[in-house]
């Protein structure tokens, strides 16, 4: 069990490409890809946190777009995207096409993930060892 996991904010937006997608026969399933961010314990998100957290999700929102659609899927545009926050920066499998980050703040997380068309941001609680993964 993972316990308690506060989801406060999840954005999706489409980034990159124009194409338009194929629709799947009824009976194909697609599989969503691994997140790039593992999935780990966190404590409750306080109101607090999840206010502070949204704050800095909405603030990065449109920087991380603009990485995204351009196309540029490397550790430095996304850190220049980021930069002024506390963020590490990384890829999680160099067989993925996408960058990930986490946001440290003093009580809340923001996990973002940056993938050819998506962009995924969250806000979730702390780990029991007061930090972000």
């Amino acid at each position: 069990m993972l316990g308690a996991l506060a989801v406060a904010v999840l954005w999706c937006a489409g980034c990159g490409g124009t194409e338009t997608p194929t629709p799947a026969p009824a009976t194909t399933v697609s599989a969503m890809p691994a997140p790039l961010i593992p999935r780990v314990v966190r404590e409750p998100l306080s109101p607090e946190g999840n206010r502070a957290g949204q704050e800095v999700a909405a603030g990065i929102r449109s920087a991380v777009e603009q990485v995204c659609a351009s196309g540029d899927f490397s550790l430095d545009a996304t850190r220049k995207a980021l930069a002024g926050h506390d963020a590490r920066v990384f890829r999680a499998d160099e067989s993925v096409t996408g960058v990930a980050f986490v946001i440290t703040l003093p009580q809340a997380c923001v996990l973002g993930e940056l993938r050819p068309g998506a962009v995924l941001i969250s806000v979730e609680g702390l780990t029991k060892r007061t930090r972000c993964e």
